[in-house]
């Protein structure tokens, strides 16, 4: 047998170690998880986690006795606390009669009964945004889960695939060096696949690095250990405009803006104020102190005055509506933008899958001809990079829909 046939039949023999090698490279990161371990969080509790360590949540107790003081308020049978009146008058310091005159009241606000009625519906409003704003803070932590857990997951699934890379290309690497010192390839050939197997080496550790620190700011911000081995695709979502967490928070928020104003409104310069006191009181030395009751009324007038307050309340009025419409007109824009972005992907899918399976399909090829020394190395190496990208982008693709569903659905305010 001749050393060329020799050299040719020895690099038959060492075909199967490089395919499998080559199949490594080519795997998807594997989704399911062995049966011990433990059964992957589902999203509602991701979310339960986030929301306790969400300083966000702290406002919730304040708007809620805030809501119910405006609600005691307007069960009151006064429109203010109650003032107590006191007055001294002597003429010691002028003629010295003897003078005397000592006032003791109390003062009550009385309400405007359109004022009360304003009072009532700013307390709904507040009890209303108060009962809204937990299922906001939800949702919007729901969004915060969303977002970091598909980027996680397509960040472990560069890695696996970065690994997988790297285990095939130190495989081709010993093979390479094994040929070489049986004299089939020449010494440039270790040195490229030597550079092959640095590089993947390289790719690998900076994907490491990244998935740490995603790792890290998730454990910051849910204080659990992030897992993606269940992550899938969300269901279809459809949730109704009023319904919707954010825009319902924004209504309501527009609904009490609207309240204080016309509470404004109501109130013109103030309330009357009713004073109920006694008097005791001496013209001279030689008189008997006289005691007595009064009751009187002050009823304020010139609402000019208080102008600035009201104006202060239309405005705030104002651009609460203008930020409940300019969010139903970005909700729409959203929607919009993520249901084409998720037909986009789906309809690329099957396309990105068929160029996976042919850039497989002509590795595998490549590999044959390369053990036979029918295709040199640079060009097996090239060959090798365009199957690893086509077979990465097909799991990217697979974590890019499961991604923009998750998206439209945070869009179409989906709480889990």
């Amino acid at each position: 047998m001749s050393s060329g046939s020799g050299a040719r039949w020895r690099g038959i023999v060492l075909m199967a170690g490089i395919m499998a090698g080559a199949a490594a490279c080519a795997e998807p990161a594997a989704s399911g998880s062995p049966p011990d371990d433990p059964a992957p969080h589902p999203l509602s509790v991701w979310v339960d986690a986030a929301l306790a360590r969400d300083p966000a949540q702290d406002l919730l107790p304040a708007l809620s006795r805030e809501s119910q003081a405006l609600a005691q308020r307007s069960r009151s049978w006064f429109a203010g606390p109650p003032a107590l009146a006191l007055h001294w008058q002597d003429d010691t310091a002028w003629t010295d009669a003897g003078l005397r005159e000592a006032e003791a009241g109390v003062e009550w606000p009385l309400w405007w009964p359109s004022v009360r009625e304003a009072t009532r519906s700013l307390a709904r409003a507040s009890a209303a945004q108060a009962a809204l704003r937990s299922r906001y803070n939800r949702w919007q932590a729901a969004g915060v889960i969303r977002e970091r857990l598909w980027s996680l997951a397509l960040a472990d699934a560069d890695l696996a695939q970065a690994r997988a890379a790297e285990r095939s290309a130190t495989q081709l690497h010993e093979q390479v060096l094994a040929r070489v010192r049986a004299g089939d390839l020449a010494q440039t050939d270790q040195l490229m696949s030597e550079q092959e197997r640095l590089a993947r080496e390289a790719e690998r550790a900076a994907l490491a690095r990244e998935s740490d620190a995603q790792r890290a700011g998730f454990r910051f911000l849910v204080g659990l250990e992030p897992d993606v081995r269940g992550l899938t695709a969300e269901a279809p979502a459809q949730t109704a405009v009023d319904a919707h967490p954010g825009l319902a928070v924004w209504a309501q928020e527009a609904s009490r803006a609207e309240a204080e104003w016309q509470q404004r409104l109501a109130e013109g310069a103030g309330a009357p104020v009713v004073q109920v006191g006694t008097r005791r009181e001496r013209g001279s030395r030689d008189e008997d102190d006289v005691n007595s009751l009064g009751v009187g009324v002050s009823i304020p007038f010139a609402a000019a005055t208080r102008a600035d307050e009201r104006a202060a309340a239309e405005r705030a009025s104002a651009e609460a509506r203008l930020r409940w419409r300019q969010g139903i007109r970005d909700q729409a824009v959203a929607r919009q933008e993520a249901e084409a972005a998720l037909q986009s992907a789906e309809e690329a899918w099957p396309l990105i899958q068929r160029r996976g399976a042919l850039a497989q399909r002509q590795q595998d090829l490549a590999q044959a001809a390369f053990a036979a020394g029918e295709l040199d190395l640079m060009d097996l190496l090239r060959i090798r990079e365009q199957t690893r990208l086509a077979v990465q982008e097909v799991e990217r693709q697979r974590i890019r829909i499961g991604w923009q569903r998750a998206r439209l659905n945070q869009i179409m305010g989906d709480v889990p």
